[in-house]
């Protein structure tokens, strides 16, 4: 007994002691602590994990997308997204993929999702956490050029084909010009080349080049044969204004008219404003004004179309445009336009259309052109003799003198036709032209813009030496001829031209021979951007090209 009690108090001490001691509160603070800090960790791991695959997950997004939006790539944009993820291996992930793509811009949408499995965080009854990726990528072109060259010739008349292309030109103007709410002026511009025989360039454009044989009458330039080598225009070099008149048919036309009643569609150089080139607009009212100011008439030339519409995406214009825009004739928004060949995000478009193919091209030679003096006296006067007549009477002119009726006395030297309802085989030599001082020597332009060529050569220079050879002289001696075959080259040329500069050239062909639209085909950047319609069908030709034109690459 006596040795239990000794004992007892001594373990009881040490308890006692034990507990007392700080000792053991910093044990069980230590691992109270060390389990903090497992959780905490183990959380940490389970976050870095969760961020790791998110991360993954983003970066193929945007990687994805980055690549769908660009606008040198053809493929669908969606497929483009779809691949990247499969060769990621995280297709199941990807949710959904929206595309936008405008007339100078594709933007791609995406979005992906997962759930990352938990390693410590189910200790707190978390066995996931969610993981999420999405992003937008826009690419744009920031500027577009636009030329559309469109035929507006004779036999656009025919089968309601001019009220076809008036409507489906100004759809694709509104579809060109659309969704440019919150954007910078300037982006697009749109010119419109009217083309027939000769195109009318207006009195300011026509004021920047060197010209022979000018007059006041009509604004076309005949090309030189080298200027459908290259799509530039060198102002520097003289050119002759195309001669304003009108070729005239004996049968079915009054024997002459003076200005005022000129036919203007029907002379190859067309006069007035609405059938003049529209330069670099975005204006969508007035393009669309101009659009229905269009009257068909006169001959094709597709070629010289061509020209002013490749002219008008090439830099060597530039000069020129700045000058209009000096003048307020073009938006100054446009101001350094055209823009370079090659510069970043941008796209210059040519879309040319006809109903035929090219005919051949009367041009006036230099020696009968322009305020050259002609050897023809003219004399107005209040009488109407004659059927169509204006009260405009005729002298003209023998410089040689010549001794007509073979009595060995030189003629008088002016030779005054009588004019009839049936026109003139017969007149009079007179010292003086008729109406003495008030008569007017007429210069070549002034000649051609009051008589037509043929009732001239026919009443005029026939009657004067009544000879058959007479008359095919003058009908054919003022004009020279570009014939079909040169001009079909000239065609060809520009095409490729434009396509080797990056232009996209669309055309269409509208109920058009085999053979022309194989040209137009030819002419194109490739079979997608060449459509052969009927005249009702090319309201789908225009909207095709405005709807397809960010999907077609012009393969450099």
């Amino acid at each position: 007994m006596a040795n239990a009690g000794h004992h007892a108090p001594g373990a009881r001490d040490r308890l006692r002691a034990f507990a007392s001691a700080e000792d053991g509160s910093f044990v069980i603070f230590g691992v109270f602590l060390l389990a903090i800090m497992f959780v905490v960790g183990g959380v940490g791991i389970d976050i870095l994990r969760h961020d790791a695959q998110r991360l993954r997950m983003q970066s193929t997004l945007d990687q994805a997308i980055l690549a769908a939006a660009n606008l040198d790539q053809d493929l669908d944009p969606e497929a483009v997204v779809r691949d990247y993820f499969a060769k990621a291996g995280m297709l199941d992930r990807l949710g959904s993929v929206e595309v936008i793509e405008r007339i100078n811009s594709r933007q791609v949408s995406a979005a992906a999702s997962m759930e990352v499995d938990t390693m410590f965080l189910k200790a707190v009854g978390i066995d996931r956490l969610a993981a999420a990726a999405r992003g937008t990528a826009r690419e744009e072109i920031r500027d577009i050029e636009v030329s559309m060259v469109l035929d507006i010739s004779g036999s656009m008349a025919r089968n309601n084909r001019m009220p076809y292309l008036r409507n489906a030109a100004k759809d694709f103007v509104s579809s060109v010009l659309a969704d440019r709410a919150g954007r910078k002026g300037g982006e697009v511009s749109i010119s419109l080349v009217p083309y027939q025989t000769e195109v009318a360039i207006g009195a300011e454009m026509l004021s920047q080049f060197t010209l022979t044989g000018e007059h006041s009458y009509s604004t076309c330039v005949q090309f030189r044969p080298g200027d459908f080598r290259s799509t530039a225009i060198d102002f520097s070099v003289s050119r002759q204004q195309a001669g304003h008149f009108l070729p005239g048919d004996l049968y079915n036309s009054p024997p002459h008219v003076d200005q005022r009643g000129f036919a203007d569609i029907a002379v190859p150089c067309r006069t007035g404003d609405s059938g003049e080139i529209t330069y670099l607009s975005q204006d969508e009212a007035a393009l669309h004004r101009k659009i229905d100011a269009l009257e068909p008439g006169s001959d094709t030339s597709i070629d010289v179309g061509l020209k002013w519409g490749a002219a008008l995406l090439d830099p060597s214009l530039r000069p020129a445009i700045t000058a209009l825009v000096n003048r307020g004739r073009i938006d100054s928004d446009f101001l350094g336009r055209p823009f370079d060949f090659g510069r970043e995000r941008l796209m210059k478009i040519l879309v040319v259309m006809t109903d035929g193919e090219n005919v051949r091209q009367p041009q006036i030679k230099p020696q009968y052109a322009g305020d050259a003096p002609s050897d023809v006296w003219a004399h107005r006067t209040d009488e109407r003799a004659y059927y169509g007549d204006d009260g405009i009477r005729f002298s003209v002119g023998d410089p040689e003198w010549s001794d007509y009726d073979g009595d060995g006395i030189p003629n008088e030297p002016y030779f005054i036709p009588r004019l009839t309802r049936w026109g003139s085989d017969t007149g009079s030599w007179s010292g003086a032209p008729e109406g003495g001082d008030g008569a007017r020597q007429l210069s070549w332009a002034e000649l051609w813009s009051t008589t037509q060529m043929a009732w001239h050569a026919e009443y005029l220079r026939n009657a004067q030496y009544p000879s058959y050879n007479q008359f095919r002289q003058w009908a054919r001696e003022p004009v020279e001829i570009v014939d079909v075959g040169t001009k079909n080259a000239r065609m060809s040329e520009m095409c490729r031209l434009a396509r080797e500069a990056g232009i996209i050239v669309f055309s269409i062909a509208m109920d058009v021979s085999e053979r022309n639209a194989t040209r137009m085909k030819d002419c194109a950047s490739s079979q997608n951007h060449y459509f052969n319609i009927t005249g009702q069908q090319i309201d789908y030709a225009f909207a095709a090209i405005a709807n397809t034109i960010n999907q077609l690459r012009l393969v450099q």
